[in-house]
């Protein structure tokens, strides 16, 4: 067995750095020495004798029974791992009898690892990218410790409905108790803090939960913000029916996107079908373009911007060598020979377009009017996936118009002119999406979660931003509090 003693100056360096760890005073111990034990530091401390009072009777002059040395985990200290061997003063009354230790400062009742430890432990936690198992490495501790820390300190409760909800599902949890692998996702549109996290998306399990909660709070939100799930819009209209459904703007055109990749592998498959060898010139370049070069059919072709602020689609940009064409070729060139390869692609850009147009140009007033002639063009442009969509817009019409409801207006400051522009944002669900990719990280740090609470309290403890921990001066247990300054 390995043993270094340290020096005098190495034990007066840990005294104080455990004096500021605890919040104690240099006086308040007695004696401190550290030696290293197989690539571990053993700090071995005795506190000062202050012959606290009986608890029971209240006699002041009570005996030292003897001591007990109680190894609590510290490794906060350095690198290493971290014991201190503190030996305790176990105290008797003459009077009563009575047994009782010293108040220890440094773990409260029935653990092994001290206070600061567990408060460093849960200040990690609320950080996406950690695991149980990283922390438990970090401070030489086991992950079922990390698990039973976590589990013990953290339940957070569902907050209160706010004027503004967004709702949205995430592919991160199969429960089985309601055999659902979606969780649904409630957040606070305003301040971006989560509402709820729950194992299940369906129907029944959304009435039973809705059912719970007061009328007047549900009465009290005025947006609701989704994607275009059917049992969303039962629920709303069920127990939220002075609340407006909004479908979010990203939604309609992510599955408008779908339905334009659609057209693209219908038009593309029968080229893979022919052997390489076998295709003409004409067909290589219609599978080169719409296999490696379908990127661009999901831009604006009018409005889409590069870095340099300039258009993407402009025919003077700078042209660069393609090695399948052989030639010196620019995005405008590209989109070109996209739209030449099959009617059905040129069209479904036009359309893509117009939707993406229907949503700047409108506003309240206009949307309704406007959404029409969307869908008359959809259903006239002949092209099965289009239709698909045009009747999924003729479906959820009434909540696509209330998507140019505005819930605030933005004020912006030009950093050139210094001129001052008044924005009215509109309700979405882009913060939504930014909520769910944190879940999603949360979930892949970890490889999977099998506990539903503690799935759900870790990821609600990542997503809220109000909570912070701290030693309770009173029995120094480690408790949540709210933050003061809760964006910091």
């Amino acid at each position: 067995m390995l043993e270094v003693k340290r020096t005098m100056n190495d034990s007066y360096d840990n005294t104080i750095t455990i004096c500021n760890t605890f919040g104690l005073e240099i006086d308040c111990i007695e004696s401190c020495t550290s030696i290293v034990r197989n690539k571990q530091v053993v700090i071995d401390l005795k506190l000062t004798d202050k012959r606290p009072p009986c608890p029971d009777c209240g006699n002041e002059s009570v005996k030292i029974k003897g001591y007990v040395a109680k190894k609590i985990n510290h490794s906060i200290l350095n690198d290493k791992g971290c014991v201190l061997v503190y030996h305790a003063r176990r105290y008797i009354c003459p009077i009563c009898h009575t047994t009782y230790y010293e108040i220890n400062p440094f773990v409260f009742k029935r653990m092994k690892i001290s206070s600061s430890v567990i408060l460093c432990v849960m200040k990690d936690l609320t950080k996406p990218s950690e695991t149980f198992v990283s922390i438990a490495e970090r401070y030489h501790i086991s992950p079922t410790t990390v698990a039973s820390i976590f589990d013990a300190t953290v339940n957070i409760p569902r907050a209160k409905l706010p004027r503004i909800m967004s709702t949205d599902e995430n592919y991160a949890f199969y429960s089985q108790d309601t055999h659902s692998k979606y969780v649904c996702v409630l957040i606070d549109q305003q301040t971006g803090r989560p509402i709820d996290i729950l194992p299940s998306r369906r129907y029944d399990y959304l009435d039973e939960y809705y059912s719970k909660i007061p009328k007047y709070e549900k009465d009290q939100v005025e947006f609701i913000a989704t994607d275009m799930y059917e049992p969303y819009r039962r629920i709303i209209r069920k127990h939220f029916k002075h609340s407006l459904h909004v479908v979010d703007r990203y939604h309609v055109a992510q599955e408008l996107n779908r339905k334009v990749d659609s057209i693209r592998l219908r038009i593309m498959k029968p080229y893979g079908c022919i052997n390489y060898k076998d295709r003409t010139q004409e067909q290589k370049d219609a599978y080169y373009l719409l296999k490696h070069q379908n990127r661009f059919l999901f831009k604006h072709f009018n409005n889409a911007m590069c870095k340099d602020k300039k258009r993407l689609f402009d025919v003077t940009r700078k042209r660069y060598y393609n090695a399948h064409f052989r030639a010196y070729l620019n995005p405008y060139d590209i989109a070109q020979k996209l739209v030449s390869i099959h009617p059905d692609i040129n069209k479904a850009w036009e359309l893509k377009d117009e939707v993406t147009d229907f949503y700047v140009s409108n506003t309240i007033k206009t949307a309704p009017e406007a959404i029409e002639k969307v869908i008359k063009h959809l259903r006239e442009s002949n092209i099965e996936e289009l239709v698909a969509f045009s009747k999924t817009l003729s479906n959820w019409k009434v909540e696509i118009i209330n998507s140019f409801c505005t819930s605030k207006a933005e004020y912006n400051v030009s950093k050139d002119t210094g001129e001052i522009t008044v924005e009215q944002k509109r309700i979405n669900n882009a913060l939504m999406e930014n909520r769910n990719a944190i879940i999603k990280l949360v979930t892949k740090a970890a490889n999977g979660y099998r506990n539903w609470e503690r799935f759900r309290n870790r990821c609600m403890l990542v997503l809220e931003k109000g909570i912070d921990f701290e030693i309770d001066k009173d029995d120094g247990s480690v408790k949540m509090v709210e933050k003061m300054d809760p964006d910091n």
